[in-house]
Parts: structure tokens; C-alpha cells; sequence
């Protein structure tokens, strides 16, 4: 039986606000750090600490509290960095900020920073990028999520030798056990359908194809609804359910919920906001996939689901080259007044349905190889761990 480890691991990302994406990602990261340290410590930086500690089985403090996060600091061995999006500016400078100051303060604790499964961009503005680059230099390990990230960092000049191609964490994720996942080895669900009966209830037609959609907010989306509400009718007259999943519910169900009030047949909105484990299995239930967000996008190729991806962030499309589907990639119009042709959208998910076969076995392949750049990289983090207290 291995020995317990002794090391604090201080971790910072986009969690707490209820973003299951983002969740998904501390589950995964968790998940592989409890492996590479078994009985390790984990504090959390979290906008919801309490509701962080119930989900996830951590210690965490307020991300805003920045005496807490300097207790938090004095107490780690290990600062982790990751994962997601977090080194961007189009959602505002001011995250960027947050995060790059995160780093440095667990720099000037003495803490070794450790980047993990994260995109790099888009930063629009050049003193981003610059001030960007300075401050990962402070970290001893950055290890990237998709080869455009690692594209980017070689392109600035990053030492190689602290430079890694890994993976979304996500691609990683595993049921938890005594959890509400219950999936094979496969991925997929021991009890078909059991998410979805429960959630749909009589309206839930054993047998039908399922399609997930997944919509999130964005600026020129609206003018684009009535088109992927158009489409969607024609699959569920052919006898498709499709069923939308809010990633972040506050923030996702208006915008599904109007989609769907723009179709003339019947769909489901998922009432609730789900949890990780339930999210994750409910991808195991479905046929097909059409989402937003990446996190949707992911899931669904954990499971070996076929899918089309609504590009709004240039990560959406960058996933869907790793899966080596770049015609996945329906890109919506980034110009007001434009809309997305819905008969290239039916035409895509009508494709789903006929290469069905083909397209689960391409996506389980580099889903694999995928899984397998992680493991290097967790190789990469173990050597790095070893001189705080973690033996290889």
C-alpha cells in the first residue's frame, strides 16, 4: 500500500460559479492528482467554497478573499494553475489579471507552479500576450491542452524543456465510485436510458436517437435560433429526441429554452442544473451531440458520441481538429445581421446519423491518444513532484 503523501496542492480556476464544463475539470484534475499523490491535500480557490468542499471532497477557500488565498498559499507545497481557458482576454482583461496574478503570488510564496491542460488565447491585446509570456516563464511546468496552445508558446519563444503537450483533463474523467456515473469500461451506461427516463419521464421513447444540444450565451447568437430550431424539427420528425443540457443553468437555460420555443415540434429543456457525475452519464445515454460549449463537446467524445460543434471561441474548432473532424466545425457568423444556414446544420447532423460507426471509431481513437498525451504528461508532473515529496 503506497505511503500518504504530504503535499498541499493549492489549486486556481474558473471554479465555484456553477459551470459544469469547468467542474468537470477540477473533478478530472483531481482525479489525476490523487493518483500521482495518493492522500495528497487540496485547497481550492473558488467562487462558491462551500459548495466547491460538497461537490468535489476538498478544502477550499474564497478566490476573492485574498487573505484567505494567502493562507491558503502559506499552507501549499504545489500552486496548480488550470485547467480551461483562463489565459484570454475576450472575456475581460480584468480575469486574465486574476489569474496571471495567482501565479506570481504563489511564486513570491516560494511555491513551484504547475500549469495544467490549459488553452493559451485568443489575446487581442499585444500587452496581454507580452505580460502573458512573462509570467509563465515563472512556472516550472506548463503543460498545454491542444497543439495550437503548444504551437503558440513555442512561437514565443517557451523553454521546451518546461513545455508539454497534454490534454483537457475532462478526457481523463472516470466515474467515481459509489457515484451517480455507473458506466462501463466503454463509457457507456450500464442502465440505458435511466438519466433520461427519469428526466423526461413519459415523454422519454426508448429507442428513439437522442441528440444533447448545448447553447450558451453569445452576442450574435439570437439571430441564428429560428435557423437551429428549423433543423432540429426536421430530426424530431424523423422520430429524433433532442434534448437541451445547460452547461452553466443560469446563464444556458434562457438561451436553450428560447430555442426550443422557436421549434414547432417537441423538445426537452433540462429543468435542473446537473451535477458532474449526472452530466457525464447523461452524455453516455445519448446518440449524438450538437453543443457550444466545449465541455459539451468533450463528454460527448469520451463516450464515443458523433458530433457537431456551434463555433463562437476558436477552442470549439480547435477540439474538433484534434478529433481530426474539421468539417464538425460549423462556424456561426461573427457579423450582425448574419445567420447560420440551417440546411448546412441539418446536413451535418444527418451526417452523424450515416457514419455513425465510423465516426465513434474515429473519435475513440484520438480520444485515446489524447488520454495518452496526458499520461505523459502526468509523467512529466511526477518528475516534477519528486523533489516536494512524491516519489515515481
Amino acid at each position: 500500500m503506497a505511503a500518504k503523501s504530504q503535499i498541499t496542492f493549492v489549486i486556481s480556476g474558473y471554479y465555484g460559479f456553477d459551470n459544469i464544463g469547468d467542474e468537470a475539470v477540477l473533478a478530472a484534475l483531481l482525479q489525476q492528482l490523487r493518483c500521482l499523490a495518493p492522500g495528497c491535500r487540496a485547497i481550492v480557490l473558488s467562487g462558491d467554497p462551500a459548495g466547491t468542499a460538497a461537490e468535489h471532497g476538498v478544502e477550499a477557500v474564497c478566490s476573492r478573499d485574498l487573505k484567505a488565498v494567502g493562507r491558503a498559499l502559506r499552507q501549499g507545497t504545489v500552486f496548480i494553475s488550470g485547467g480551461g481557458t483562463l489565459f484570454q482576454d475576450t472575456t475581460s482583461s480584468r480575469s486574465l489579471y486574476y489569474y496571471l496574478m495567482m501565479i506570481a503570488a504563489a511564486r513570491a510564496y516560494r511555491l513551484p507552479v504547475v500549469i495544467y491542460g490549459q488553452g493559451i488565447g485568443p489575446l487581442s491585446s499585444r500587452w496581454n500576450r507580452l505580460l502573458t509570456r512573462q509570467v509563465l516563464q515563472l512556472a516550472s511546468l506548463v503543460i498545454v491542452r491542444d497543439r495550437e496552445a503548444y504551437q503558440e508558446l513555442r512561437t514565443w519563444g517557451f523553454d521546451e524543456t518546461r513545455l508539454c503537450l497534454g490534454a483537457d483533463p475532462v478526457i481523463s474523467l472516470r466515474a467515481e465510485p459509489g457515484g451517480s456515473l455507473g458506466s462501463d469500461q466503454g463509457g457507456r451506461s450500464q442502465e440505458p436510458g435511466s438519466l433520461l427516463r427519469r428526466g423526461l419521464g413519459d415523454r422519454f421513447l426508448p429507442g428513439r436517437p437522442v441528440l444533447l444540444v448545448s447553447l450558451r450565451p453569445w452576442p450574435l447568437l439570437d439571430a441564428s435560433l429560428p435557423a437551429i430550431a428549423a433543423a432540429l424539427d426536421q430530426l424530431v420528425r424523423r422520430a429524433w429526441q433532442v434534448v437541451f443540457i445547460p452547461f452553466q443553468f443560469s446563464a444556458d437555460y434562457p438561451v436553450c429554452r428560447r430555442c426550443a420555443d422557436w421549434m414547432e415540434e417537441a423538445a426537452f429543456v433540462w429543468p435542473e442544473a446537473l451535477d458532474v457525475q449526472e452530466a457525464f452519464a447523461l452524455f453516455g445515454e445519448a446518440d449524438y451531440c450538437l453543443g457550444m460549449r466545449l465541455h459539451a463537446l468533450i463528454f460527448a467524445a469520451v463516450h464515443r458520441v458523433p458530433m457537431l460543434g456551434l463555433v463562437y471561441d476558436p477552442k470549439v474548432a480547435s477540439f474538433l481538429q484534434e478529433l481530426g473532424l474539421p468539417e464538425a466545425a460549423l462556424h456561426l457568423p461573427p457579423v450582425e445581421g448574419r445567420t447560420l444556414d440551417g440546411r448546412d446544420l441539418l446536413v451535418g447532423l444527418q451526417h452523424l446519423e450515416a457514419e455513425r460507426k465510423r465516426l465513434s471509431r474515429q473519435i475513440g481513437v484520438k480520444t485515446e491518444e489524447m488520454a495518452a498525451r496526458l499520461a505523459a504528461a502526468n509523467s512529466r508532473l511526477q518528475e516534477q513532484l519528486a523533489p516536494v515529496g512524491v516519489k515515481e
